[in-house]
């Protein structure tokens, strides 16, 4: 998911008290007050917590079907759960929102009725199975799906019209969960291995979902497109899309020689235009697959499909609505950009709970950066990365609360700006850009297709580094503050300097001191230290500690007094 349309907003009331992107003071800060987590909803505790309920079953297979309506924005379709009992159990969780009603629920389509209850999206079903049982859950279900306030933030459906008044259609999920249109088991610590999708909509329009498309048929009128995902796949990603498109089609081969068809979706009037403007794909995916690692869905394919809302990177069918404007700069698309990276970083690792979704979406605003200095050189990557350090609150940490559906965006976009700025410090603070690429690519060579903590993380840098950096995220990751270094010059010429705020083992930051005539580097702690500065030829002291690592750093005369 992107930041770009809330970090605008907030960029422009704080711009006018900064000193410019590229200067020295930007406001970076700590609040007085920590942010407030919020009185979770019932909600939320349902769909967050993994309960016996949940973890007692493994899905590793759904197998999807819906006839679509957008005239009435009705749903109509049945579900195959393929699954097993890790647990004897005799009742289960899934998932569905309260807006569709469920006509039929049973072992297989051919089974007597089970019993069940419903709690808000939870559905309690009543059935009796031993550990290590294979059983497909079938439902049948229909209603009107809950609509998108402002996709893809707050999720939902939209249902739109085109230029030539036809139907146009989405749905965006991340943040409130895939529950809101299909029943499932709606929790990211659960992905299936495999997933078919049968799309039924009018035979004048398209329904594009995820994966290869295997067939269409054609029946009374009505045009199913069957769709196969043969990876392993996090349940909100998965998608629809239904239009009058016209399918693009452009040759890429990747870094180890692999070839793919990259086919895009766009509306028919906009074709010319996608031609030219999708041409930067083949670049990004390239630069991607050097810097972390073989694109994780070669079989699935990769497509752009235009959307009803700006963009959402759903797996192999990222949804695109940026007007085919390149925004970052004349040559990239951000929302081609920040989407495609999370083919790596979110769909491919993908964090178990929301609580570390800064591995998707603080990599993925991370990986802007790193491609524009693949493309331009280290000023751009600069020059990007401190504008996304505007936008930083410090309110919360960018580690979240687990176990409640609480994607906390809405009141924290750090996950994606400080998140980004956590990487670029760890990368000074190691010092061998080679080593720190080196652990980017193994962290996600180690954990494609799987799902990860923050502290598998923090295994990989401690292993690749052959130090332990636990004290580095114990920092940034679990408290809501950065640390912050006071410093003056006494009259003999004594540099004085301490963390005034930074946790008690935060003891091996190392900052770099530019200082005529020579650079040195320092180790603060919460004690106040002392170092004697050589006068440089005019006899002075004179220093500068650069703002460009995730510390606050001011003077103070006061300082040892």
């Amino acid at each position: 998911m992107n930041l770009r349309p809330l970090l605008f907003l907030l960029i422009g009331g704080i711009f006018l008290q900064s000193c410019g992107l590229f200067g020295i003071r930007l406001k970076l800060h700590n609040p007085n007050q920590p942010g407030r987590v919020p009185n979770f909803s019932r909600e939320q505790v349902l769909l967050g917590e993994m309960t016996p309920l949940r973890s007692s079953y493994d899905v590793h297979y759904y197998d999807l079907s819906i006839d679509f309506n957008p005239e009435e924005e009705l749903l109509t379709g049945t579900v195959y759960i393929f699954a097993t009992a890790t647990e004897d159990l005799d009742r289960l969780q899934i998932d569905l929102h309260p807006n569709f009603e469920i006509t039929y629920l049973s072992l297989g389509d051919d089974g007597p009725p089970l019993q069940y209850t419903r709690k808000e999206r939870a559905v309690f079903v009543e059935l009796s199975l031993l550990k290590g049982s294979s059983f497909v859950l079938y439902v049948d279900y229909n209603g009107k799906p809950k609509k998108a306030k402002k996709a893809p933030w707050k999720g939902g459906f939209v249902w739109e019209t085109d230029e030539q008044g036809n139907p146009w259609a989405g749905v965006a999920c991340e943040s409130d969960g895939a529950s809101l249109w299909w029943p499932l088991k709606d929790h990211t610590a659960d992905e299936p291995d495999s997933m078919r999708l049968h799309y039924t909509v009018s035979e004048e329009l398209m329904a594009i979902g995820n994966g290869q498309l295997e067939s269409k048929s054609t029946i009374d009128g009505k045009a199913t497109y069957n769709w196969y995902v043969s990876y392993p796949i996090n349940t909100y990603n998965v998608t629809v899309y239904i239009g009058k498109f016209k399918e693009l089609k452009q040759p890429y081969t990747g870094v180890g020689g692999e070839e793919m068809v990259l086919t895009h979706y766009v509306l028919e009037p906009n074709y010319e235009a996608a031609q030219y403007h999708f041409e930067q794909v083949p670049d990004i995916l390239y630069s991607f697959e050097q810097q972390f690692g073989t694109y994780p869905w070669y079989r699935d394919g990769f497509k752009l499909v235009e959307s009803p809302y700006e963009g959402m990177e759903h797996q192999t069918a990222i949804a695109y609505g940026n007007g085919y404007e390149n925004d970052l700069n004349e040559d990239t698309d951000y929302i081609i950009l920040h989407e495609t990276a999370h083919e790596w970083w979110g769909n491919s690792v993908t964090a178990e709970d929301l609580a570390d979704v800064w591995i998707q979406e603080g990599f993925a605003t991370y990986a802007e950066a790193l491609y524009l200095e693949d493309q331009e050189g280290k000023g751009a990557y600069d020059s990007h990365l401190f504008f996304y350090r505007l936008s930083i609150k410090n309110k919360y940490p960018v580690v979240g609360v687990r176990d409640r559906r609480w994607f906390h965006f809405r009141k924290n976009m750090d996950v994606y700006t400080k998140g980004a700025w956590i990487l670029h410090t760890l990368r000074e603070q190691i010092n061998d850009d080679d080593l720190f690429r080196d652990i980017l690519k193994t962290f996600y060579e180690t954990y494609q297709y799987q799902i990860v903590r923050s502290k598998d993380f923090v295994a990989v840098v401690n292993e690749k580094t052959g130090r332990d950096f636990q004290w580095f995220f114990d920092q940034y990751l679990y408290e809501h503050y950065v640390p912050e270094l006071e410093y003056t010059i006494t009259e003999e010429g004594e540099l004085l300097y301490k963390w005034v705020k930074a946790v008690e083992n935060f003891t091996k930051f190392r900052l770099f001191v530019e200082s005529d005539p020579m650079p040195f580097v320092i180790e603060p702690t919460l004690e106040l230290q002392r170092q004697p500065l050589p006068k440089n030829n005019s006899g002075e002291w004179n220093i500068r500690i650069p703002r460009n690592m995730l510390v606050i750093v001011r003077e103070n005369d006061k300082l040892g007094e």
